[in-house]
Parts: C-alpha cells; sequence; structure tokens
C-alpha cells in the first residue's frame, strides 16, 4: 500500500485549530446536532458537500462512491472531479485504485451507488493509515465481540477501529455489515483527518458481561410519576440496551415560553413507546409525546438536557428498554 502519512499530517495539522465559525451552513444540521462541527469543518475543507438545495440530508446511508471521494479528498487534499460519463464517482473509484486503497476484486465499479458497509469503509482507511503498529491487537480484536480471524477484513477491521477511526457499538460489536449514515461518516472522516478527534477503545483484554437492568436502572422498579403512582409498565421491564448513537433518532430542541421541548420527527417517533431521561443510573422523569399534526410529537421537559444521559424507551409489549444516548449532552 502506498503510505499517505505526510499528506494526512499536514492535513491534522490544519485541523487541529479550533472551529468557531463555519463558511458552509446546512439548513438541517443546526448547531445542537452532534455532527454539527465535523460537517461542517469536512465541508469547509471541500471534502463533503451538500445537495443542489443547500440541504445536506445526514441520515441519509452513505455510498460507495460517496465515502471513495470523501476518503481519497480527505487522504491526498486534491479533488480528481465527478466524471462526465458513466457513474459520477468513476474518477474517485479509479483514483482510489491507484493509490491502492482497494482492488476491483474488493469493490467493483459497479457498486457505486450503493450502500457501503463498514467493513468495506474499514478496508479503505486501513490503507489510508499504511503501516501503523497497533498495540494489543490480540486484545483488541478478542475485546470485538463480531469479529475473529475468519471475518473479511478483519484486520483492516481491528486496524481502524484500534486506531479510534470506526468505533464499535455499546454491546461490544463492530457490525461490519451496518451502514453509517452521511452524518456519521463525515465523523469517521474528520476523525481520519485529525488524530484529536478520534475515539481510541478502552482495552484490558477481560470480557465484560453486561450489567443486569437493576443496576443500569437502579429504580426502574420503583419510579414513582407525577401523580404518585408506581410506574408499572417500567417496573415489569426485564430487557435493555443501549444504543450510543442517538444522533440518528434526529432529535432537535425547542423552547416556548420557558418551556423546553425535544422533538422527534414523524418517521422516528413510531414504536419509541413510553420515554423517561435518564441520569446517573436513575429514572428521573417521565415523558409525555404530544402529538402534532404531521404525526411528529414534542415532548416538554423540565430538566437540563445537557444533564442527561439518556433517552430511554420502553416497549411495553416486551419489556424491553431502550437507551439512547443522548446527542445533546455537553
Amino acid at each position: 500500500m502506498k503510505k499517505t502519512t505526510a499528506c494526512l499530517l499536514s492535513i491534522m495539522l490544519i485541523m487541529s485549530a479550533a472551529y468557531t465559525v463555519y463558511g458552509m451552513e446546512y439548513p438541517d444540521i443546526k448547531a445542537s446536532n452532534w455532527a454539527y462541527e465535523a460537517v461542517n469543518t469536512m465541508s469547509d475543507k471541500g471534502i463533503i458537500k451538500g445537495y443542489p438545495d443547500g440541504s445536506f440530508k445526514p441520515q441519509n446511508t452513505i455510498t460507495y462512491g460517496e465515502f471513495i471521494k470523501m476518503a481519497l479528498m480527505a487522504a491526498t487534499g486534491k479533488d480528481v472531479g465527478n466524471s462526465t460519463s458513466g457513474n459520477w464517482a468513476t474518477n474517485y473509484y479509479n483514483s482510489a485504485i491507484e493509490n491502492e486503497y482497494f482492488t476491483k476484486y474488493d469493490i467493483d465499479k459497479t457498486q457505486l451507488n450503493s450502500q457501503i458497509p463498514r467493513s468495506d469503509m474499514a478496508l479503505i482507511i486501513s490503507s489510508i493509515l499504511g503501516d501503523v503498529k497497533i498495540e494489543n491487537y490480540d486484545d483488541i480484536q478478542a475485546d470485538i465481540e463480531d469479529i475473529n480471524y475468519m471475518t473479511k477484513h478483519e484486520y483492516d477491521i481491528t486496524k481502524a477501529y484500534a486506531s479510534g477511526i470506526l468505533t464499535g457499538y455499546a454491546d461490544g460489536t463492530f457490525k461490519p455489515q451496518n451502514t453509517l449514515s452521511r452524518a456519521e461518516s463525515a465523523a469517521v472522516i474528520y476523525r481520519l483527518v485529525d488524530e484529536s478527534q478520534r475515539v481510541l477503545p478502552e482495552v484490558d483484554g477481560i470480557k465484560n458481561e453486561p450489567k443486569p437492568l437493576n443496576e443500569v436502572l437502579t429504580n426502574h422498579d420503583s419510579f414513582y410519576s407525577e401523580n404518585g403512582y408506581l410506574d408499572q409498565c417500567l417496573a415489569e421491564a426485564e430487557t435493555y440496551e443501549i444504543d450510543t448513537d442517538g444522533a440518528k433518532y434526529q432529535m432537535t430542541l425547542g423552547e416556548n415560553r420557558g418551556t423546553k421541548w425535544i422533538h422527534f420527527p414523524a418517521s422516528v417517533v413510531k414504536g419509541l413507546g413510553r420515554l423517561y431521561f435518564v441520569k446517573d443510573n436513575k429514572v428521573v422523569e417521565l415523558l409525555f409525546p404530544l402529538p402534532f399534526s404531521d404525526g411528529s410529537k414534542n415532548t416538554g421537559y423540565t430538566l437540563d438536557i445537557t444533564t442527561i444521559d439518556y433517552i430511554a424507551s420502553l416497549t411495553t409489549t416486551n419489556h424491553h428498554v431502550l437507551l439512547i444516548s443522548n446527542p445533546f449532552k455537553k
């Protein structure tokens, strides 16, 4: 693989400065959005672009063509331009092959408009990183629940994960076949070019069993709502999972006459069930979704949202709690 370390270092030096003003602003990426800095910083550098209508569409799933272009420009600092014939991303694809980020056997040209899985993202990132020594490689790979020596691109996945560029999930998995949104991909590229943004895994070589529900929500069976009644639905909860990607729920904040709100888009709110705020492993407030005419819901609350750890969604039919990481937490 050709090394691009020198180019990456030069970009990292540029990117290390704090950005407080952005030349590019997208109407669908507010300052409160967790990906705001990554999206706007990468846009200012010309690495990513929005759509002709001025939007960024952060929740759209990233394609091979889009990710290859972003990764190539981040690594080389050059824009080879859209192709005037065939697929728009052909020039970026050919340049990435010339730079030996992958081969045509790894990624075929016919896939450019298809959604790219995390495993192939890892392959590209690993190739761009070049020769990087990974300390405790075996321990790191052993800590990823769904990766082993038989997994396709297992070395590249472990390398991208160990480097803090492609992070894993709260349940200890990497989910190599999962896709990412455009916002999530912008964060990945941001971590690629700016080392200070990377999220290094904590590895000790010891498998940690998931905590029982009564340790994650210590008062789930003794939480009383404002009317003084025991929340029986919550008390009957049996299982839980944690989703660290709170941004994908597209929550936004609002305020009206001193009352603060969380807004859930209609496409997301369906199936969320009963909602709660969780702080310091305790349920601290029950939220009451109020329907909007477009099917979305607002939820009023009195607590400082920036201090909340999770928004908990309780599905009463299967007694399951989904803990959604708070994208607004400071």
